[in-house]
């Protein structure tokens, strides 16, 4: 239209010239205004990112696709405060997470199931089926009578909820966001629409609702429709299918480019039935070579590379320099990727010859897409006619029949994010002796958990005091830098010397976890400071046993400081005895208050995996290890002129403030009190009634002396405010 309009008007103003230009400048106005619509189809990178744009298009998904999907519905962040900590000389720890609910739209055609779920790239659900970060979901597979979400009906309201029937969509509750910066993370689903693989031809008629009308063949794994048109989600498809349009009969379909195996004889389409001759072929084009591409470079989704983009090439026997590139936003594995390039690149020369033939009204019978033969008995695809009065122009594309290639090939080095297993948590808890410099006024009792690998999602706990008592919440506990079991019994060492003779060998509970050694200084300082069961110890070498690597858990122990903090070695260690190291943030100390109860024996704690509703339980030791005064040390008997018998002993202190020369350590109790008793030899029982005395000194009369047997000894006990100490035994001469 702006081609004529331009030219007369030229014409007018400048002449024949001027017409010429008019023409020139309408044919490019015609180029941009009449230019057919570029493809709406999908692309390659259409279901990487997860949108929630309102009439955003929600794809149809074929086989089995990794897709981001829609967001169409979310909650406002959902904060939660947990303190931990605080008491006696300690501050609180206040931590905030954030949680969100959301319902993400994934195909617009009924669903089987959903796999994997990845968040930001990393796995949030595995081929378990559980999530890896606290929350609970919920699948909806787009029937026609699914039910609305109960999580949305509470929110928007029962008759403002939709149920969103012919929609799949997958429902996530309580997300927690806190291992994703406190945001919605990008999520991407793989969806297994149908089980087996699904060619254009399958995918084409259940678009149109019509069975058989297309006819593909190459089989793909995964495909998401989306486009404008019909036309434009099935474009890629047929044009790495080679489908085109056959017409026969007054009906239609479409199938790829000769697919029939022989074609008719053209020369019985005129009119007379005389044989088609030379002179019927009216013109004759062939491509140089050198038009043609030199390579074929298909771009396409690898599933074994998580459905990641992957590409195969394959070279044009004597094309030119160019490369085509064809990206085909289809699952195909990398063999079959392989094959279908080299399908492509050696049907490239198909259709490089053309030739137009002129017949008679009767060639209009010759069916577009069809295969016919010439008199020189070669194969030619009908690709088009034009009817000018009686005589019909047929135009003809030389055809080679190629059979699709059976092709290996490798998809490259893929780095898939790890898929865990099912992790099995177990929670630990320590009665520690007391390693602050005041004197604590109930137990110091710490939780601990880990489980068999680092992307467990944490536990949540509870404290209960006695049968039928209502749950206290505790915390969240996380996953702590090393815990496990001793490997073998553990030998009794001493508690005052570093001991090079004996080591132990922990069992650490998965292979993300290790251990370090340190030099002496840093050992003395208080590094590497574990439990062992109820004993306080430190250990400065630590390695890997050789032979273990492929578990990397078992480490052995060595240069070892026993029973620290005061406490004494009363015996082995059996293996399966509980290890923790001390320097974690992640150890959850329990309040005073709880601790306080749970010193009274007879308590436990509840907990689960988050997300879980399984509960465990686990009792809470009762001995009270931070509460019990220490042992006094130094024992002495001293006779004097008169027979009698002068004990001493000097006390030591549960405050822990170190050495401090020329000054008396505090007592750390309210009262100086020490119970004294004699023991007979080879008798727990106690002689007498025991002495209690304030001061850590005592004189046994001459005529008491006498009367006690050989090998009596004298056993000295401090009374605390809240727990006596172990005895120190005295040996009377």
């Amino acid at each position: 239209m702006a081609t004529l309009v331009l030219s007369v008007v030229g014409g007018v103003v400048g002449g024949p010239i001027g017409a010429a230009l008019g023409a020139l400048i309408g044919q490019q106005a015609d180029r941009m205004i009449l230019a057919p619509k570029g493809r709406e189809g999908p692309r390659l990178a259409d279901l990487k990112v997860q949108a929630s744009t309102y009439g955003q298009q929600i794809p149809k998904i074929y086989g089995t696709m990794r897709v981001a999907g829609s967001v169409i519905w979310a909650t406002d962040f959902v904060e939660r405060r947990s303190k931990s900590g605080g008491g006696k000389g300690r501050p609180s720890v206040t931590e905030y997470s954030y949680s969100v609910s959301l319902a993400v739209a994934l195909s617009a055609r009924r669903i089987s199931a959903i796999r994997r779920i990845w968040a930001d790239g990393n796995l949030l659900r595995g081929p378990s089926g559980a999530l890896y970060e606290r929350g609970t979901m919920r699948l909806y597979t787009g029937s026609e009578d699914q039910r609305v979400d109960p999580l949305i009906a509470a929110s928007v309201g029962m008759a403002s909820a939709s149920a969103f029937r012919g929609l799949s969509y997958v429902v996530l509750e309580g997300l927690e966001l806190g291992s994703f910066g406190n945001r919605i993370p990008s999520l991407t689903f793989e969806v297994v629409a149908d089980l087996a693989p699904q060619d254009s031809g399958t995918i084409a008629n259940d678009l149109m609702g019509e069975a058989g009308r297309c006819i593909g063949q190459w089989p793909i794994q995964g495909y998401a429709a989306s486009g404008d048109r019909l036309r434009d989600a099935m474009a890629p498809l047929f044009e790495a299918d080679r489908i085109g349009l056959v017409s026969d009969g007054g009906d239609w379909r479409l199938a790829p480019a000769g697919m029939a195996a022989a074609g008719v004889a053209i020369a019985g389409f005129s009119a007379n039935g005389r044989p088609a001759s030379a002179e019927d072929i009216r013109e004759r084009k062939r491509q140089p070579l050198s038009a043609l591409p030199g390579a074929i470079r298909l771009r396409h989704y690898e599933p074994e590379r998580d459905y990641q983009t992957g590409q195969q090439s394959s070279m044009v026997a004597g094309g030119g320099a160019r490369e085509e590139q064809v990206d085909l936003p289809a699952v195909l594995p990398a063999a079959s990727a392989r094959s279908l390039a080299a399908w492509l690149a050696a049907a490239v020369t198909d259709g490089r010859e053309t030739l137009v033939w002129q017949g008679d009204l009767a060639a209009l019978a010759l069916p577009i897409g069809g295969l016919v033969r010439l008199g020189d008995g070669s194969k030619w695809r009908i690709s088009g006619r034009m009817v000018r009065d009686n005589h019909v122009s047929i135009e003809l594309a030389r055809h080679q029949r190629i059979a699709p290639p059976n092709l290996n090939a490798d998809p490259g080095a893929a780095v898939p994010a790890p898929e865990w297993p099912e992790a099995q948590g177990v929670v630990r808890l320590f009665d520690l002796p007391n390693l602050e410099p005041s004197a604590p006024t109930s137990p110091r009792i710490i939780l601990a958990a880990a489980a068999s690998h680092e992307r467990w999602r944490g536990a949540d706990c509870w404290f209960v005091g006695a049968d039928g008592e209502e749950p206290v919440a505790i915390g969240r506990l996380r996953s702590v830098m090393a815990m496990g079991v001793l490997e073998e019994e553990a030998p009794i060492g001493s508690a005052h010397l570093f001991d090079q003779r004996h080591s132990l060998r922990v069992r650490l509970e998965h292979e993300g976890m290790g251990l370090e050694s340190v030099d002496n200084n840093r050992l003395l300082a208080g590094a590497n400071r574990a439990m062992l069961g109820g004993e306080l110890i430190q250990f400065g070498a630590a390695e890997l046993e050789s032979g273990t690597q492929s578990e990397g858990r078992v480490w052995r122990l060595s240069r070892l400081l026993r029973a620290q903090g005061g406490q004494v070695v009363d015996g082995l260690h059996p293996a399966g005895t509980a290890f923790l190291l001390l320097d974690d943030h992640a150890v959850l100390p329990m309040v005073d208050s709880l601790a306080q109860r749970a010193g009274m024996g007879g308590a436990w704690v509840e907990w689960a995996e988050r997300g879980d509703t399984l509960m465990h339980s686990v009792a809470v030791p009762s001995s009270a290890n931070a509460l019990r005064p220490l042992a006094p040390v130094h024992g002495r008997a001293q006779a004097d002129e008169n027979g009698g018998l002068w004990l001493s002993w000097i006390r030591r202190s549960r405050v822990n403030i170190g050495w401090r020369d020329e000054v008396d350590m505090p007592l750390g109790e309210a009262a100086e009190l020490w119970r004294l008793t004699l023991h007979p030899p080879d008798s727990a029982e106690a002689l007498m009634a025991a002495w209690e005395i304030s001061t850590p000194q005592f004189y046994l009369e001459p005529a008491l002396i006498a009367q006690l047997p050989t090998g009596t000894a004298a056993q000295i006990i401090q009374v605390g405010d809240f727990a006596s100490s172990a005895g120190l035994r005295i040996a009377l001469p």
